[in-house]
């Protein structure tokens, strides 16, 4: 019997001839290499919780994310724009009636304009309704137009990813364009998105200062976070001076039906 703590788990079958002191000798070696795979499980596990566990706060993030997206846009969006209704209702009464002084609602429907971009910005932050909308093709699109550099995109899909997958490689681009555009002083950047069905490829390139670092305080750290929760993996070639290329690998994965 081979027992551990005191108690047998185990037992060892071998032919009466053999010695005692052999015996001995491969039960011991039996008992710890059936500790050390209890321990290895026990670390699986462990990490496959933890994991599961970061993945179910990248969750959770996102669909907060689409919640709070959603209520700016059909509540204050929505009544930013019936006030403009309105402020342009009030100019066309207050030109019939003969008014020519209208400096000031000028400056409110101004006013009104700057506060319903900001709130527009904002909710692409959050979360874009491009991406949810028209997928992942469209949104790089636009954070391309957006972006204060060129950004050269060259996008091939076989099929949509997951909602997970195209929101974390979405993310993914925003940040590494953020970067590239404050950080290192890069003059253009290029994004690859490719799919073969299986696995979401993503390429950020720039040719900024580079010294980039996983470690960094430019939101690298958080994207490798959400990467490795994805079940992904996430590579950086940042050498000084020559620019900064970040590769990241995801599983498409499947949406759960609703």
């Amino acid at each position: 019997m081979i027992e551990r703590d005191g108690h047998p788990y185990a037992a060892m079958v071998h032919d009466r001839a053999i010695s005692d002191t052999l015996v001995r000798g491969v039960a011991s070696a039996a008992a710890i290499s059936m500790e050390n795979e209890r321990l290895h499980a026990e670390l699986r596990a462990q990490l496959e919780e933890v994991r599961a566990s970061r993945l179910r706060i990248v969750e959770a993030g996102d669909r907060e994310r689409r919640r709070v997206e959603r209520d700016l846009h059909d509540g204050a969006q929505q009544r930013l724009l019936a006030l403009a209704m309105a402020l342009r209702s009030a100019r066309r009464q207050l030109e019939r009636a003969g008014a020519t002084d209208l400096r000031a609602l000028d400056a409110a429907d101004a006013e009104l304009k700057l506060a319903l971009q900001e709130l527009r910005e904002l909710a692409r932050g959050i979360h874009p309704a491009v991406l949810t909308d028209d997928g992942l093709e469209a949104a790089v699109q636009s954070l391309a137009a957006r972006a204060t550099i060129p950004v050269r995109v060259d996008v091939d899909l076989a099929s949509r990813p997951s909602r997970q997958a195209e929101a974390t490689a979405y993310f993914a681009i925003s940040e590494c364009l953020a970067n590239a555009a404050k950080h290192s002083g890069a003059t253009s950047a290029d994004v690859v998105v490719r799919s073969d069905g299986a696995e979401l490829v993503v390429e950020v390139c720039d040719d900024g200062c580079g010294g980039a670092r996983p470690d960094g305080g430019t939101g690298l750290p958080g994207l490798l976070d959400r990467v490795a929760a994805s079940g992904g993996r996430l590579a950086i070639s940042s050498p000084h001076g020559q620019g900064t290329a970040v590769r990241i690998e995801l599983p498409v994965g499947e949406d759960a039906p609703t």
